[in-house]
C-alpha cells in the first residue's frame, strides 16, 4: 500500500503574498512585452498622422504668397520633417535638408502604400548609412506635389526610450508593489490566521480564547460565527459533561441500590431463617417432651418458641414501617410541642432501663423550646437514638441529650460515652440491616434497622441527621423545625 505524501506546509499569508505578486509579474511583463511591440508602430502612426496634418496645412498656402517659404521652413523646423514641394513640371518651388539623398549610397523602397486620394505613404533606406525615412508624398490642391519626410531611425530611437522608461517605471512599481503586498498580506492574513489559532486550541477542547472581529466584511462575520460557534460547544460539552457526571452518579446510585437491595433481601432471609430455625427445632423437642410426659420442658420450649415469634413479628413489623416510610405513602402530621417535655417524657418512661444498665441520662435541652412536626414519628427518632446509646454506651456511661439553636430549626445531639464508631461503618450505619457490632445486636434482639427508621422519618420532615464522633463518645444528632 503506498503512503499518502503530506503536502508541504505554507502559510496563507506567503501563499497569498506569491499569488498577488505572481499576477502582478504577470501584469508587468504583459506591458513590457506590449510597449515592445507596440510603441515603434504607435510612435510611427502619431507621425504619420503628424505628417498628413502638416500636409493639409500646406496645401492651403498659395505659391504667390511672400512668405511661402517661409511657412514651409516653419512648419519643418516645428515638426523635425524635411518638405520638398514641386510643380506639375517637377520644377521644385521648395526643397529641404534632406540628407538622405546628401549622403552617398544607394536608396531602397521597403514599403509602399498608396491611396485612393494620390497620396503614398513609403520607407525609403539608404544602403550605406543605413539611414531610414518615412515619406509621404500627395498632391496639391493648386497643382503640383509635396513630399514630406521624417528619419525613421529617430522615430524608432524615441519609442525604444520610451519602452526603457516604462519598463524601468514598471520594475520600480512591482517592487514598491512586492513591499506594500508584503505588508498588506500580513494584515489581510493576521486575522486569519488569529483564527487558525483559535479553531485549533477548539479542536483540543479549549474554547477560552475568542476571535477578535475586526470589521463588518467577511472575515468579521467570519470571526463573530466561530466566537458563536465556540459558545455553543463550549456550553453544549459543558452541559455534556454535567449530564455524564449525573449519568455517573445515576449508575452509581443505581448500582448502590443494586447492592442495598440484594443485602436487603439477604438480611431478610437471614434475620427470619435463624428464628424460623429455632422454632422448628424446639417445636420438634417440645413435642418429643409431650410425648414422653415432660409437660414443664414442654412449656420451657413453648415460652422460646412464643419468644421467637415476637421477635419475628417485630423485624415484620419495622420492615412494613420502614417501607411505608421510604415509599412516601405515610404523611406528617405537623404539631407544636416541647421538645424538652418530649426527652423527658421518654427518661420518666425509662429510667428502669437506664438503672440497670447503670446509665446516667442527663437531659440539657432548656424549658419552652418548641419545635414543629410529627410528635408520634419525632418521639421515634428519640427512641431509637436513646436506644442505640444505652446499648453502645460504655465507661462512664453517660448519655446526654442538647439542642442547639440552628435559625430556623433546632439541632437535637444524642451523645453517649464509649468507643467511636469506625470510619468504614460511619456512612454505613443508615443502611437497613447494618450492624456494626452484630453480636451484640443479634443478643439484644436488634435488628439494624432503627437508624435506617430515622433516616426515613426525617427525610420525611425535610430535615438533616448524622452522626459524629465526638471527645470520649460518640454522637447522634437530628434537626427539628422551629414551631
Amino acid at each position: 500500500m503506498t503512503e499518502k505524501r503530506q503536502k508541504k506546509y505554507m502559510s496563507i499569508r506567503t501563499r497569498l503574498f506569491l499569488q498577488v505578486g505572481f499576477i502582478m509579474l504577470i501584469a508587468i511583463a504583459i506591458i513590457l512585452l506590449l510597449n515592445n511591440f507596440l510603441l515603434p508602430e504607435i510612435y510611427t502612426l502619431n507621425e504619420k498622422r503628424d505628417m498628413v496634418r502638416v500636409y493639409k496645412s500646406i496645401d492651403g498656402l498659395s505659391y504667390e504668397q511672400a512668405d511661402y517659404t517661409q511657412s514651409i521652413n516653419a512648419y519643418e523646423r516645428a515638426n523635425n520633417f524635411s518638405i520638398d514641394v514641386y510643380l506639375n513640371d517637377g520644377t521644385p518651388i521648395y526643397y529641404g535638408t534632406n540628407e538622405l539623398f546628401a549622403a552617398e549610397g544607394k536608396i531602397t523602397v521597403s514599403q509602399h502604400k498608396e491611396e485612393s486620394d494620390g497620396s503614398f505613404f513609403e520607407i525609403l533606406t539608404n544602403e550605406q548609412s543605413s539611414a531610414q525615412y518615412i515619406v509621404y508624398g500627395a498632391p496639391l490642391s493648386m497643382g503640383g506635389e509635396i513630399e514630406i519626410y521624417s528619419q525613421k531611425d529617430t522615430i524608432d530611437a524615441n519609442a525604444a526610450l520610451a519602452a526603457l522608461i516604462t519598463s524601468a517605471t514598471s520594475i520600480v512599481a512591482l517592487l514598491v508593489a512586492v513591499v506594500f503586498i508584503y505588508f498588506y498580506t500580513g494584515k489581510f492574513t493576521k486575522p486569519l490566521i488569529k483564527m487558525s489559532e483559535v479553531t485549533k486550541k477548539m479542536a483540543s477542547l479549549d474554547f477560552s480564547q475568542p476571535c477578535e472581529v475586526e470589521g463588518n466584511d467577511e472575515i468579521g462575520m467570519l470571526s463573530s460565527s466561530i466566537n458563536e460557534m465556540s459558545n455553543s460547544l463550549d456550553n453544549a460539552l459543558k452541559d455534556l459533561s454535567e449530564k455524564n457526571k449525573k449519568l455517573v452518579d445515576d449508575i452509581e446510585k443505581e448500582k448502590t441500590l443494586e447492592k442495598i437491595r440484594k443485602d436487603f433481601i439477604s438480611n431478610v432471609s437471614h434475620e427470619l431463617k435463624t428464628p424460623i430455625s429455632i422454632i422448628r427445632g424446639y417445636s420438634e423437642g417440645a413435642a418429643m417432651m409431650l410425648d414422653s410426659g415432660e409437660t414443664q420442658s414442654a412449656k420451657d420450649y413453648c415460652g422460646i418458641i412464643v419468644n421467637e415469634t415476637e421477635k419475628m413479628n417485630a423485624l415484620v413489623l419495622q420492615l412494613l414501617e420502614l417501607s411505608m416510610y421510604e415509599s412516601g405513602s405515610v404523611s406528617v402530621q405537623s404539631e407544636s410541642f416541647d421538645i424538652c417535655n418530649m426527652i423527658e417524657d421518654y427518661a420518666n418512661d425509662n429510667e428502669i432501663k437506664f438503672r440497670e444498665n447503670g446509665i446516667n441520662f442527663v437531659n440539657e435541652i432548656p424549658q419552652d423550646c418548641f419545635g414543629s412536626g410529627d410528635t408520634l414519628k419525632l418521639g421515634m427518632v428519640v427512641n431509637n437514638y436513646i436506644s442505640n446509646a444505652v446499648s453502645h454506651a460504655d465507661g462512664e456511661k453517660l448519655i446526654k441529650v442538647s439542642c442547639e439553636d440552628r435559625g430556623e430549626a433546632y439541632r437535637i445531639s444524642v451523645y453517649n460515652t464509649g468507643e467511636h464508631i469506625s470510619q468504614d461503618d460511619i456512612d454505613k450505619i443508615w443502611i437497613s440491616f447494618y450492624r456494626a457490632d452484630k453480636a451484640r445486636s443479634r443478643s439484644e434482639g436488634r435488628f439494624g434497622l432503627g437508624l435506617s427508621i430515622v433516616s426515613a422519618i426525617q427525610k420525611l420532615h425535610g430535615q438533616e441527621y448524622g452522626v459524629c464522633n465526638a471527645d470520649g463518645g460518640v454522637c447522634f444528632w437530628f434537626d427539628i423545625k422551629k414551631a
